[in-house]
């Protein structure tokens, strides 16, 4: 179906069908015209002789998509004249339509025009009028003479930093020495509120030096006066701060000049000596300052903030002089600077989180070794370091320190899993690591490493030499699954030997209860066989024991075989 513009249509359709068409809207044919739905038109046209058909039509909004007329034959495609008729209606319709649209806009315009509104008023008054009304209404209404200067403090020309004289004003007198009243709270966040926006503004202007004087003003002025930490005043004006320091951090420094970039370096670094810094800013500052520490000179002022800090330094200023060292790759005077710091658990601890964070990972390889040597340490803490320094000889490429630190780890915990990872990094040099952790463990007699790693490594024969030599049952207990059934008669022999010791030592009920508890967990093996044959072995040896059979028949409760002393040979 050809598709048309309803404003022109008439240009693109059969001549003698446009003429029908007019005569037909000329003699008022078409009736009943009506929008049914969105787009969706039908009407009535009752052509010369009588005849009424329904056509329906599809606009959308000015595209005629589709159409139908009730007198086409089957297979028609093209246009009938009542349907070009019933368009023209359409047209005339919206047409009038959007006439009284503009008509009513341009009646709303004018009364718009005689209203007393603010547009209006700006509109006649004169320079002089505003600037007297100004002055007369901020005379009369603080907050209104404060959003006045937050407004205009960029274009005031007499001070270093305009902004920081928005922040005297607007400031309570002795703000940082009591606590602010909720009035005060108030008026300071319209004042930040205001600064907010002019600071979103110079930024899409890329004003950076108005986003520097508004930033640093805030941070300067608005610190000191900050709620204690556990007031809940504080989240209202923190925020802002926050945002003004990333704000900060973010001018790219290539819109900066060399001037502007060390002024703002050098505002953030003095600002870390305030005994009121937030320590909710601690982070994103210590990561902006420390990767400058590469130049000598920006080093050697952190040091000196550092040096000039009294003992025990905050851990700001901690981090950041940690940090500095790990930019200039020194990880090893990272340690020793922590050793001062040894009796601080809290700030060495969270030294190493922040250098972590900062993925200085030779630094944290450093210090989470000196931790795990020389650190007494809860089961809790040595798995957390231990990950955390696995962690970071990982991204640090070291393949050796990676391969040292999970050797370390098994030693201490007899992981399987570290074991498994071991082994696989170790590839075709595994025999020879593995024979160097069984040498170690057995010269160290340290059993509760070596049973698992040769479980997990399936040298059963070599684990059953082991619990021998220990004579464990308890350990036989914890890998008789995997021994079974490859090496049963061991299992069998080591348990008569053992019960058997421990029934010469001990008599009674009690004690033929203790062996039932024993070969109870052989049963939940399903190795029902293996059990008889044990407690055959054992009614023999000690056939003055009249509880022992009882007992040992209790393993079987929905049988009726009983046990008895085996014939002699």
């Amino acid at each position: 179906m050809q598709k048309l513009w309803l404003k022109n249509f008439e240009f693109h359709i059969n001549p003698a069908t446009w003429n029908t068409a007019q005569d037909l809207v000329q003699a008022g044919a078409v009736r009943k015209l009506q929008e049914v739905e969105k787009h969706f038109w039908v009407a009535k046209i009752t052509d010369s002789e009588d005849q009424e058909f329904e056509v329906e039509v599809m606009i959308t909004p000015h595209r005629i998509k589709a159409f139908t007329c009730e007198c086409w034959p089957a297979g028609r495609r093209l246009m009938c004249a009542h349907i070009a008729a019933g368009l023209v209606k359409i047209r005339q319709f919206l047409e009038q339509k959007n006439e009284a649209r503009q008509a009513r806009s341009a009646h709303k315009s004018s009364a718009e025009d005689n209203r007393l509104s603010v547009s209006n008023v700006l509109k006649n008054a004169t320079g002089a009028d505003l600037a007297a009304f100004v002055r007369e209404y901020a005379r009369q209404d603080r907050d209104f003479s404060l959003a006045l200067k937050t407004w205009f403090a960029s274009q005031f020309t007499g001070a270093e930093n305009p902004f920081s004289l928005v922040f005297d004003t607007a400031l309570p007198r002795n703000a940082a020495t009591r606590a602010l009243k909720d009035a005060e709270i108030r008026r300071i966040r319209k004042t930040l509120l205001n600064l907010d926006a002019q600071l979103a503004a110079a930024q899409e202007e890329s004003n950076v030096l108005a986003v520097y004087q508004i930033t640093t003003a805030l941070l300067q002025k608005i610190i000191p006066i900050l709620p204690k930490p556990d007031s809940p005043k504080r989240r209202q004006i923190l925020e802002f701060c926050q945002n003004a320091a990333t704000h900060l951090i973010d001018l790219q420094p290539d819109n900066l000049s060399p001037e502007l970039r060390e002024s703002r370096r050098s505002f953030l670094l003095e600002l870390l000596e305030r005994n009121d810094y937030p320590a909710e800013l601690e982070a994103p500052v210590t990561a902006f300052l420390y990767t400058d520490a590469t130049e000598t000179d920006w080093f050697e002022r952190i040091r000196q903030l550092f040096d000039r800090t009294p003992f025990p330094a905050p851990q700001r200023i901690l981090n950041l002089f940690l940090a500095a060292l790990a930019q200039r790759n020194l990880p090893e005077a990272v340690v020793r600077v922590l050793q001062d710091y040894d009796q601080h658990s809290g700030l060495t601890k969270k030294a190493l989180d922040c250098l972590y964070q900062l993925h200085c990972w030779e630094a944290v390889l450093a210090v989470g070794e000196h931790l795990l040597a020389h650190k007494t340490l809860n089961p809790l803490q040595i798995r957390e370091l231990e990950n955390m320094i696995l962690k970071a000889a990982e991204n640090a490429g070291n393949k050796s320190k990676y391969k040292s630190i999970l050797r370390g780890m098994f030693q201490r915990n007899g992981s399987e899993a570290v074991y498994l990872r071991l082994k696989t990094l170790s590839g075709a040099g595994w025999p020879k690591e593995r024979a160097n952790l069984l040498g170690k463990f057995q010269s160290a007699g340290n059993i509760a490493v070596l049973a698992p790693l040769l479980a997990a490594d399936g040298d059963l024969d070599t684990l059953t030499t082991v619990i021998k030599q220990q004579n464990n049952l308890a350990l036989l207990q914890q890998y008789e699954a995997a021994l079974l059934p490859a090496h049963q008669t061991f299992v069998r022999n080591f348990y008569i030997s053992t019960l058997s010791a421990y029934l010469t030592e001990h008599f009674g009920r009690q004690a033929a209860e203790q062996v039932r508890r024993h070969l109870a967990g052989l049963l939940r093996l399903n190795q029902v066989a293996l059990v008889k044959e044990i407690i055959v072995a054992l009614i023999g040896r000690f056939p003055d024991r009249q509880s022992l059979p009882e007992e040992l028949a209790e393993l079987f409760p929905k049988s009726s075989e009983r046990f008895a002393v085996p014939p002699a040979s």
